[in-house]
């Protein structure tokens, strides 16, 4: 709460951290006392929540600077915009399927993977994969052409 302002938004941080720890509970290796990495992890989850909503926030400015000048021109975008488009658009896919996604996405884990982790079926992640590429694609058409190829693959 400290470092956010929102009770909400620190009940959901502490919450997920406590739902990535059961998840890794295998692998996890705390060396140092459990108050300290619990500490050290909510804080790091607090100050990306916060990087997370400047983003956001700094998208919606543009996006109101655009619709009253109409001036936005994709081909003058550049990569922080970019960076800003995606993150938004990953944001708004519902909490699952944007854990699915950037498990996929940006840690780089198979399908198989992913599904022994959540505790779900393939088809289930193949499935939020396919809805959440079709989102991405949908959300970013005009800019498709300066991102990698990171959405049109399954």
């Amino acid at each position: 709460m400290k470092y956010v302002g929102n009770a909400q938004a620190a009940e959901d941080i502490v919450q997920e951290l406590f739902v990535k720890i059961w998840a890794n509970r295998k692998t996890l290796q705390i060396e140092q006392s459990l108050g300290a990495y619990l500490y050290g992890a909510v804080k790091n989850a607090s100050l990306n929540y916060l990087k997370s909503q400047k983003i956001r926030s700094e998208y919606a400015s543009k996006q109101i600077m655009t619709s009253e000048t109409d001036t936005f021109i994709p081909n003058e975008i550049d990569a922080s915009d970019l960076s800003i488009l995606i993150e938004t658009a990953i944001y708004s896919m519902p909490k699952e399927r944007q854990k699915i996604f950037r498990m996929s996405r940006e840690d780089g884990m198979k399908y198989t993977e992913i599904a022994e982790m959540q505790a779900i079926s393939v088809k289930t992640v193949e499935a939020q994969m396919g809805r959440a590429l079709q989102f991405m694609r949908s959300m970013l058409k005009d800019f498709l052409i300066f991102i990698p190829g990171i959405f049109f693959y399954p």
